[in-house]
């Protein structure tokens, strides 16, 4: 519980420290989070499929 309390308030502080370059922050989170997610992502393989008659 003390090392959450500690998270966050260090948290806050970078966050205090940003101010407008608050946005930039977030949008690169969001890329990295994003690049993370579709970079584990596997295409699937096509299958041919034999026409049935």
């Amino acid at each position: 519980m003390f090392f959450t309390f500690l998270i966050a308030q260090v948290f806050l502080q970078i966050l205090c420290h940003f101010k407008f370059n608050l946005f930039f922050f977030f949008a690169a989170l969001t890329v990295m989070m994003s690049y993370s997610c579709t970079s584990s992502y596997h295409k699937p393989k096509v299958f041919q499929l034999k026409r049935c008659r």
